[in-house]
């Protein structure tokens, strides 16, 4: 099988799970990009595509060629750079081999934050307020807000007038900071969302879905955040599973027709018992890592299923309160957190000396790692490695 997107944390932990299960794995990557993925002692071949997101067309006829020389079964994207352009091309595969990609329906249904929150608030969930703006004047209709505000892209990834428009999120503290931010995503995507800003903790939700069956539920909660103010986790522990959190999670990947392995974000505050929807992601997660070391082994169920047709158990019990972290990524938090509090963020900030002590305790009962194995050790140390040597090269150029 053939893995995409070298660079990313959850092509890791598929290339680890597919090795383990004997499968031959292939890694690809960006050209010229550090892909730790590509290290692994279970990554058989490795190799170069065109960066998608500049040259969509080669890349795809890079992988079909890949596909065609190598007997690959099975391809699997990763993230939205690699898994949008396959999609579009998926009839050139069709009798090839197999990707794993969901319908194009419900892909394109998936990719847009604004359309799965406009779902989901017609299901009943709780979603954050929020405004789809097309142009500077529909700023005017927002009146009472409180800052700050989340400027949000709709789509993580999109093409606009031929070019990849990357998705992002900043933060507005007041109506002037709203204006410029606004004005300067209206000018690259032609729309934004801005959104109320929700505090609380990050929940995850995940599950493999199959002909609107839902299997193999798992549930946990972030412990540290690459920003603090709110991003990806760099650490994340097992949880029990939250009914409410479950059924609203079910209910919502249904009405989209999605199939394959999905994971839905939510925040949960003390003072609010009911989660608040954030986004869902249709396709591998950078925290995939967790579910597999508490029991639950995405990467080898999906490839079953898509190579082999087989079905996953509906349930299967799973271990709790399993905390895995990514040491990288850790690194980053821990640099966020010595930046210091930004002027106008208005909740409690981590403490550079506690978060310093718990990144750098290396082991206790029930910590693993996404990327420092002892039995596969090049992708972890020569991650750690890069993230360095990146730093380096950036400070060297901002003293130049």
């Amino acid at each position: 099988m053939l893995i995409l997107d070298g660079h990313s944390s959850a092509a890791l932990a598929f290339a680890r799970s597919a090795g383990k299960a004997g499968h031959w794995v292939a890694v690809g990557a960006n050209a010229g990009a550090f892909a730790a993925a590509q290290l692994s002692r279970y990554c058989k071949l490795s190799f170069s595509y065109p960066i998608s997101t500049e040259d969509p067309h080669g890349f795809c006829e890079t992988v079909l060629d890949f596909v065609n020389r190598n007997a690959v079964d099975l391809v699997v994207p990763v993230t939205d750079w690699t898994l949008l352009p396959l999609s579009e091309y998926r009839e050139r595969f069709k009798h090839i081999c197999k990707v794993a990609l969901s319908s194009a329906a419900s892909i394109e249904e998936v990719s847009d934050k604004y359309q799965i929150l406009q779902i989901a608030k017609s299901l009943g969930i709780r979603i954050p307020q929020t405004w789809l703006i097309e142009s500077p004047g529909d700023l005017a209709s927002l009146h009472g807000i409180k800052f700050p505000l989340v400027v949000k892209d709709r789509f993580s990834l999109r093409w606009r007038k031929g070019r990849s428009v990357f998705g992002g999120v900043s933060y507005a503290y007041s109506r002037e900071e709203l204006e410029s931010q606004v004005s300067q995503r209206l000018i690259a995507a032609g729309d934004v969302l801005v959104q109320e800003f929700i505090p609380g903790v990050g929940i995850g939700f995940s599950c493999f879905i199959a002909s609107e069956e839902i299997r193999l539920p798992f549930q946990w909660k972030r412990v540290r955040e690459v920003d603090p103010r709110g991003s990806a986790s760099s650490c994340r522990e097992s949880s029990s599973l939250d009914e409410r959190i479950k059924n609203d999670s079910c209910q919502l990947i249904r009405r989209i027709g999605f199939e394959g392995i999905a994971m839905v974000e939510y925040k949960k505050t003390a003072a609010q018992p009911y989660p608040v929807l954030m986004e869902i992601n249709g396709r591998p997660w950078g925290s995939i890592a967790l579910p597999i070391a508490s029991g639950i082994d995405y990467p080898r169920y999906l490839i079953d299923w898509y190579l082999r047709g087989t079905l996953p158990p509906e349930n299967k019990t799973y271990r709790t309160g399993i905390i895995c972290r990514r040491m990288v990524a850790e690194l980053t938090h821990l640099s966020n957190v010595r930046t210091g509090k930004p002027g106008n963020w208005p909740l409690p900030y981590p403490a550079f000396w506690s978060t310093l002590l718990r990144v750098a305790t290396p082991w206790y009962p029930g910590l693993r790692y996404d990327d420092l194995w002892l039995s596969d050790p090049r992708p972890g140390i020569s991650g750690l490695a890069n993230w360095f040597r990146v730093r380096a090269k950036g400070m060297s150029s901002n003293e130049a």
